[in-house]
Parts: structure tokens; C-alpha cells; sequence
């Protein structure tokens, strides 16, 4: 129902002047049996749940009661360990950027989506809790708006054009002699070490505000001036919650590691759940003009039959799943995995 008119999506078109402004063919996607399929999967699956729970079927694939009360419980893990790694206890050095992980895994991703809940108030207050992963304003432009319409299509992809100058991982980015040397482990660990920190949180954030786009792809939308002004206080918190504070509270060298080691160890569980799930060799270049199946042979899958790589990566390790359905929670991608990849079977998708 959202549909933008065609006259009016013909004058659309990304920042990057090579973008030739089209990629889908949607009347190809509508006839599409594998769409015909999916949609059909999907109301099949949802419609049991919505009336033994007496509620409609979209309301049926946002978080079940049993997820608000996981995601409660860990929160409030969380939030338990705090006063200890304020105080400067060494346990909580390792545990609470981890469990900030696993909390922001487990509700933020979802909730940036709308697969919370049918309120959209929930899905775009709660979010607001954990910033430690990108600003949910950025988030929005670089993930949901970005990288989920036009995975790994060059131009048009935010994430292929992250940190052009230090790594070249598809064929979009321009060589330069410095990605000779990007295999290197001390490229990628530096790379992994600041990709939130200072990358996410920071860089990029400045950059779009200051340019009106993300990576010369997305248009970033101009906040108002009252918008603006919170937006930069939610940063300045975020600068003092986690690099400042230790200095007035801690001994210099505790200050030291408190105000690096946390974002560097989160960065690194952020990066080892994301970077495995589009930039391989058999999904970086993948293409297809029916939505649904370039979602599917861009995207790959890990550690499916795996409790901890579900519940560690907060359901990202069934990128396909979530990549055809990212408005459905990830509570739900177990169930619809295996069916999806059925159906990939059955229509001769690579999987």
C-alpha cells in the first residue's frame, strides 16, 4: 500500500551519479512464482499463531511475550552489572560491553525494523536505551533505508563504501595501492577494533550531517533545528558515557582501558556477526531483478542448527530469513528457515 507512483519513482534516484536509478523489475516480481510462494508461506504460518492468540496476523510476527520477557531479563543482566564496572571491577570489563551486545542483538536491530511491535512509538523509543551500536536516526538511513532495499548493488549499497580509503570488498570501490595490503590480520583487527567507535558513532554520523547523504548513496533527511540540537546532545552523552567519565572516576591507567577496551570488544561482536553475512564470494556480486531472490543470493546463513549463533547474533545468522522479512521479529526465523529453504529448493534459487 506504500507503493511510490511509477511516474514518480522514475525521478528517483540515489546521490552517486553512476546510479542509474533503477534495479528491481517489480512487475517480474509480482508473477514471480517464488513470490507467489512466499507470500502464501507466510500467511500460512502466521495465521495458526494470530487466531489462537486472538490477534491479526501482522500482529503475529512482531516479538512474542516469551521475547518482551527474554528481552527484559536482559536488560536487566545488564543494567545488574553497571554499579561494578563503574566502580572499576575488573569482571565487568569484559561483561558488560558484551552483554550490551547481546541486549542490543536481541531488541535494538528488531525494533529499528518495526518487529517489535505494531506501536511505532515502541519501536522508535526503545531503541533510544542503547545507543551504543549507531544512532537510531543514522541507523535508519545507512540500514533500514540503505543497505536492506539495495544489498550489495553497487551505488546504492551504504555498506560497500564504509572505509573506501583502507578496504576494497567489491568491485564498486575504486583500487588503491593501500588495498594491497588490506588481508593484512593488523588491517582488519584495526578495522574491527574502531568500526563502532569511532567509525559508526562518530565519522559517519558527522560526515552525513555535514554532506546530506551516507557513503554518497542515501539522501540524508535534514533534522529540524530542535531535532538537530537533541541529536547532538545524544552524541555528546554517548562521547562522555563512554570515553570521559573513567578519566574522573578511575586511576589513570584504569581510565585508560576503561575508555577503550569496551567499545573496541563490543565493535569486535558487532563485526564478527555482520561481516560473514553479505561480502563473500558467492553473494558480494550476486544480482537478480526480483526482490525476493536477490535478497536471497546476496545474503548468507550461519550456525543455523546452532542455539549460540542464533541467540548471540540476535537471529542475524539467518540473514536470508531476515533479509526477505525484516519487519517479522527474529524470534521467528527459525521456524521460517527451514521453509524458505524449501522453497529456494524447490524453485532453484542458490541457497
Amino acid at each position: 500500500k506504500y507503493r511510490v507512483p511509477d511516474a514518480v519513482a522514475a525521478t528517483l534516484a540515489t546521490m552517486d551519479p553512476r546510479d542509474d536509478g533503477a534495479h528491481y523489475d517489480w512487475e517480474l516480481f509480482d508473477r514471480d512464482p517464488l513470490t507467489v510462494d512466499i507470500k502464501r508461506m507466510v500467511v500460512e504460518h502466521f495465521a495458526p499463531e494470530a487466531a489462537r492468540r486472538g490477534i491479526s496476523v501482522r500482529q503475529a510476527t512482531k516479538a512474542t511475550p516469551r521475547r518482551w520477557a527474554m528481552v527484559v531479563a536482559l536488560m536487566g543482566a545488564f543494567f545488574g552489572t553497571l554499579p561494578a564496572y563503574v566502580a572499576g571491577r575488573w569482571w565487568a570489563l569484559p561483561c558488560t560491553p558484551t552483554l550490551a551486545w547481546v541486549v542490543i542483538a536481541n531488541y535494538w536491530h528488531d525494533g529499528l525494523h518495526f518487529s517489535l511491535s505494531c506501536d511505532w512509538r515502541v519501536n522508535a523509543l526503545l531503541p533510544y536505551l542503547f545507543p551504543w551500536l549507531s544512532s537510531p536516526w543514522l541507523w535508519y538511513h545507512q540500514h533500514v533505508i540503505g543497505h536492506h532495499c539495495y544489498t550489495n548493488v553497487a551505488h546504492k549499497d551504504p555498506d560497500l563504501a564504509h572505509a573506501p580509503q583502507l578496504m576494497r570488498e567489491h568491485a564498486s570501490v575504486k583500487w588503491r595501492p593501500a588495498h594491497a595490503t588490506q588481508k593484512h590480520w593488523t588491517r582488519v583487527l584495526l578495522i574491527w577494533s574502531v568500526a563502532v567507535g569511532a567509525g559508526l558513532q562518530i565519522l559517519s554520523d558527522v560526515r552525513a550531517n555535514m554532506r546530506g547523504t551516507y557513503n554518497n548513496a542515501v539522501a540524508f533527511k535534514t533534522m529540524e533545528r530542535a531535532r538537530f540540537h537533541a541529536h547532538t546532545l545524544g552524541r555528546a552523552l554517548y562521547v562522555f558515557s563512554l570515553f570521559v567519565w573513567p578519566w574522573f572516576a578511575l586511576p589513570p591507567l584504569k581510565a585508560f582501558v576503561w575508555s577503550v577496551f569496551p567499545i573496541v570488544l563490543f565493535s569486535w561482536h558487532f563485526m564478527l556477526n555482520s561481516q560473514i553475512n553479505h561480502l563473500t564470494a558467492e553473494t558480494a556480486h550476486a544480482s537478480d531483478p526480483s526482490f525476493f531472490r536477490h535478497q536471497i543470493v546476496t545474503a548468507q546463513d550461519f550456525g543455523t542448527q546452532s542455539w549460540w549463533c542464533y541467540f548471540f547474533s540476535g537471529g542475524l545468522n539467518m540473514q536470508i530469513e531476515h533479509h526477505m522479512f525484516p519487519c517479522i521479529n527474529h524470534c521467528h526465523l527459525p521456524a521460517l528457515q527451514v521453509k524458505v529453504q524449501a522453497l529456494c529448493a524447490k524453485h532453484g534459487v542458490p541457497y
